[in-house]
């Protein structure tokens, strides 16, 4: 009887500890954060877009991302880092701007649940601070 309530005690146990180890591994999911026509913090109306996409350009490498330009106006945004990459898109004007995620790897992006590990919630929050932060020129 003793040993019978022993690993009954232990079924439990292992239940509630199997059931920890899921809530907790999908906890590192979440939403895909997208910044959607982000004003800068204090625009001149006096910019220029080359100086607004030199600005970016610069927030990009304090924060290690890759910037290439494509078009004007358009900035495609690389980060890696260990085993996991992401590229983002960076939409512009001279007022305002928009991150929004392109592709990525390692990072268990859900394209069906747009979920994503949130270390690149992180990622793309830090770079909206410092791009939103680039006046004056």
């Amino acid at each position: 009887m003793f040993k019978q309530m022993i690993r009954k005690q232990r079924y439990v146990l292992f239940a509630l500890m199997f059931v920890l180890i899921a809530v907790g591994g999908c906890r590192s999911s979440a939403p895909v954060v997208e910044v959607k026509d982000e004003p800068f913090f204090a625009a001149s109306k006096n910019a220029d877009l080359n100086q607004v996409t030199q600005k970016i350009i610069e927030a990009g490498k304090r924060r290690k991302v890759e910037m290439k330009v494509i078009t004007p106006g358009h900035i495609e945004a690389f980060y890696a880092k260990r085993d996991v990459r992401a590229v983002m898109d960076i939409k512009y004007t001279t007022e305002h701007f928009s991150i929004t995620y392109k592709d990525s790897s390692g990072l268990k992006y859900d394209p069906a649940a747009h979920t994503i590990n949130s270390h690149y919630n992180t990622w793309v929050k830090n770079l909206k601070a410092d791009i939103s932060n680039i006046y004056p020129l």
